[in-house]
C-alpha cells in the first residue's frame, strides 16, 4: 500500500517558521515533522510514499530525497497552488493506481503506533478507516460521532460550542479508491467526500487513545517535542562525543556525533543534542530541550524546554527557556527569555490576526531564522520575532564619559 503525505500547504498560524520552511519540516525532539511520520509508516510496513508539496518544497526535497537515507521510497507530487486536499488527492490520482492507500497529514504526531492500528482495522473491515482521536478541546477540528459498530455516523466541520463532539479525525486514514470518483462528482471538495462515504456507511472509525497533536500554533512544537521526550527510555551518547573535564548527566539524555561538552556542565533528560555543536563550560541544559545540529551555546547559559532548530549560536550567561528558536540565529551574551508573567496573566502572542490566547502558563519566545538579538536584551512572555529581523546591541553608554 502506498501512503500519501500532505505538506504542500503553507501556514500563516505557524509563522515565524513556516516563513522559511515546510510546516512539516519544523523540527521536533531532534527530527523534522516529516521524518518522524516516514519511519513511523516504515516500522508500520509502508516504505512507498507520495509527498504533496508546494510551500517551500525545496526545505523538504533537498533534507529527505528519494528516502534512501530512510530505507524507503519517496517521490513527489508538486501541488504549485494550494487548494485544498481533494485537489492535492487528485493529482495523485494516476500514481495509486486504482489501490486502496493510506492519507496522513503532515502536521499530526501520536505516540505508539497508529499507522499499524489503521492498517489493522482496514484489514478486518476491507473499506474506508479513519484514525480518530480524543484532544483536549476539539472545537477547532471537524468533530466525528460514531454508532456502536465503530461506523462513523456524522462530520461536523465546523462545529457551534453547544454541539461539540469529543472525537476528531487524527489526520491517518485508509481510503478506498472510489475516493477519485466521490471527489469528482463534488468539486474535489475534501468534506463533501467524507460525508458521501458517511452516508454510505462506508467509513469507520478506529479509537486512537495514544497521545496526539496537530501542530498548528508556535507552542504546540513544545508541546510535540514534550510528547515524544517523554517515551525515550535511557540514555544515547555516540562514541564520539568529547567531555572536557567534569560533565554531569542524568535522564535520557541523547547526544549526536562530534558534540563538545565544556567543564562543570550539567545535562537533565530527556534532552537531546545535535551534532557537531558546541556546549560552553558551566552550562545548563534542563528536561525537554532540544538543541539542533552545529548550534553553540556560550558559557553559563541556561535552556529549559525549548526547542532550537540547529546552527544557532547563544551568548554566555543567557537564558533560554519555553522557546523555540529558528536556524542561523544568534543570541547575544545575557540575553534572557522571561517566560511567565509573576501577577498570573494569561500569555497571550500576536497572531495574523490579532492577539491570541496561548492557553499556556509559561512561554517564552517564538525566534524565526537568520535573527540576531544583541547582548543584554530581555524578551517578554509571548514574543514572536519574524525571520531576518535584526536588533542592536543593548548599549547604555555609546561614548567615553
Amino acid at each position: 500500500m502506498k501512503a500519501v503525505i500532505l505538506a504542500a500547504a503553507p501556514s500563516d498560524k505557524l509563522k515565524p517558521f513556516t516563513e522559511t520552511r515546510a510546516k512539516s519540516m519544523i523540527r521536533v525532539a531532534g527530527k523534522p515533522i516529516l521524518e518522524h511520520i516516514t519511519l513511523s509508516l516504515k516500522q508500520a510496513g509502508i516504505r512507498d510514499l507520495l509527498v504533496v508539496v508546494g510551500h517551500h518544497r525545496e526545505s523538504i526535497e533537498s533534507t529527505m530525497g528519494h528516502g534512501h537515507a530512510y530505507d524507503v521510497s519517496i517521490d513527489y507530487m508538486v501541488q504549485e497552488t494550494p487548494l485544498g486536499i481533494g485537489s492535492a488527492l487528485m493529482a495523485c490520482r494516476q500514481e495509486l493506481m486504482g489501490e486502496p492507500f493510506m492519507l496522513v497529514y503532515g502536521d499530526v504526531l501520536a505516540t505508539g503506533h497508529p499507522f499499524q492500528r489503521v492498517l489493522e482495522h482496514h484489514a478486518e473491515t476491507g473499506g474506508g478507516v479513519a484514525a480518530v482521536a480524543l484532544p483536549r478541546s476539539s472545537k477547532n477540528f471537524g468533530n466525528v460521532y460514531m454508532d456502536p459498530e465503530m461506523k462513523i455516523t456524522k462530520l461536523v466541520e465546523k462545529p457551534e460550542d453547544s454541539h461539540l463532539a469529543n472525537y476528531v479525525f487524527a489526520g491517518i486514514f485508509v481510503l478506498p479508491p472510489e475516493v477519485f470518483q466521490l471527489l469528482e462528482q463534488n468539486n474535489q471538495d475534501m468534506e463533501q467526500c467524507f460525508q458521501k462515504l458517511i452516508e454510505n456507511r462506508a467509513l469507520h472509525a478506529t479509537l486512537w487513545d495514544g497521545d496526539w497533536i496537530d501542530i498548528t500554533r508556535p507552542w504546540h512544537i513544545l508541546d510535540a517535542n514534550r510528547m515524544l521526550m517523554d517515551l525515550w527510555p535511557q540514555m544515547e551518547i555516540h562514541h564520539s562525543v568529547k567531555m572536557e573535564g567534569s560533565v554531569h548527566l542524568e535522564g535520557p539524555v541523547h547526544i549526536e556525533e562530534n558534540v563538545v561538552i565544556g567543564a562543570g556542565s550539567v545535562l537533565k533528560g530527556p534532552c537531546y543534542i545535535g551534532a557537531g555543536s558546541y556546549i560552553g563550560n558551566n552550562t545548563l541544559i534542563r528536561e525537554y530541550t532540544a538543541l539542533g545540529p552545529d548550534s553553540s551555546v556560550g558559557y553559563g547559559t541556561e535552556l529549559k524546554n525549548c526547542v532550537l532548530f540547529g546552527k544557532s549560536t547563544l551568548g554566555r550567561l543567557s537564558y533560554i527557556g519555553d522557546s523555540v528558536i529558528g536556524e542561523k540565529v544568534h543570541l547575544g551574551t545575557g540575553c534572557c527569555t522571561v517566560n511567565f508573567y509573576p501577577d498570573g496573566t494569561p500569555i497571550r502572542m500576536e497572531g495574523e490576526s490579532g492577539l491570541l490566547d496561548t492557553g499556556v502558563e509559561k512561554l517564552g519566545a517564538m525566534i524565526g531564522d537568520n535573527v540576531i538579538i544583541g547582548a543584554r536584551h530581555v524578551l517578554e512572555p509571548g514574543t514572536r520575532i519574524r525571520s531576518n529581523h535584526k536588533v542592536a546591541d543593548m548599549v547604555t553608554i555609546r561614548t567615553e564619559l
